[in-house]
């Protein structure tokens, strides 16, 4: 949530990258996804930590974006360190020897390091290229025979059951 002592603290260049992180937020609708995840916790306990992975990477990819959107990953770094400090954080841990980096000093860290590399589907004529489309083609050739089966046992017992 930005607030007005939030801008109040901000420049105008940081307002501009939290502007920009918020933006891609709306436009990835990241909060249908976060619901999603947060149901599928609720109703399976072993899906909890997954909420967690889901929404730290939620506020990785929407770092990245501003940061390409501004052209400055330092001013995206500056601007969430500056919001999680006016917010007041976390609130301390229990045993502060046995704590680990929360997910704002991670995200900090992360954009205050090397941009982190594009990866793009593999060409077609390497080995990794050629295992992938293998793997395509095995998967629908084995959705297709599936359907065949499913299709054929639905023919034999419609045939073989007077209705």
């Amino acid at each position: 949530m930005v607030t007005t002592a939030l801008l109040d603290r901000l420049r105008p260049a940081e307002r501009r990258a939290l502007f920009a992180h918020e933006r891609v937020h709306l436009a990835a609708r990241h909060d249908r996804l976060l619901l999603t995840v947060q149901l599928a916790a609720r109703a399976n306990p072993f899906l909890r930590p997954l909420h967690t992975a889901v929404a730290y990477t939620a506020e990785r990819w929407a770092d990245e974006e501003a940061a390409r959107e501004i052209g400055s990953r330092r001013t995206v770094a500056r601007a969430i360190g500056t919001a999680a400090l006016v917010s007041g954080g976390a609130p301390a841990p229990a045993f502060p020897g046995l704590a680990a980096p929360g997910p704002v000093p991670r995200r900090v860290a992360a954009l205050l390091g090397p941009a982190p590399v594009v990866h793009r589907w593999p060409p077609v004529f390497t080995s990794v290229g050629l295992a992938a489309w293998a793997a395509a083609a095995g998967t629908a050739v084995s959705a297709m025979s599936s359907a065949n089966s499913a299709v054929t046992m639905v023919l034999i017992l419609h045939a073989a059951t007077p209705l």
